[in-house]
């Protein structure tokens, strides 16, 4: 990653044989979106394979500093098209998130409380 704070990506894998293609692919697409979220510490995906349905899942869920939490989840017939909805998803919540964080005003009336004109 060529960013200067680099943020941890986990990925899980459930019902379903842990591939490198599929982790570095994650990695890949997840690595520019977090690095976007103000305060982000760390990424986890969890890849899942539905056994009866032949759904594949894909979970993703980003911590940020204080109390923010982004999650997406996509379901298809394949993991990747899957990891691409739910990142895809993401980038919504972070367009949402960034212009909250950095937008919103302060509220007024907190130099009154401490004691400023």
């Amino acid at each position: 990653m060529n960013n200067s704070k680099d943020i941890p990506i986990t990925v899980t894998f459930r019902h379903v044989a842990p591939t490198e293609a599929l982790r570095a692919h994650a990695e890949k697409k997840l690595a520019g979106l977090a690095s976007q979220v103000p305060g982000a510490t760390d990424v986890h995906v969890v890849l899942e394979v539905s056994q009866h349905h032949h759904r594949q899942k894909a979970e993703i869920t980003v911590h940020a500093d204080g109390h923010h939490v982004l999650q997406a989840h996509e379901e298809t017939v394949d993991l990747y098209q899957s990891i691409d909805g739910a990142v895809a998803k993401l980038q919504s919540q972070v367009r949402t998130l960034r212009g909250k964080v950095i937008d919103t005003p302060r509220r007024e009336g907190t130099d009154r409380r401490r004691g400023g004109a």
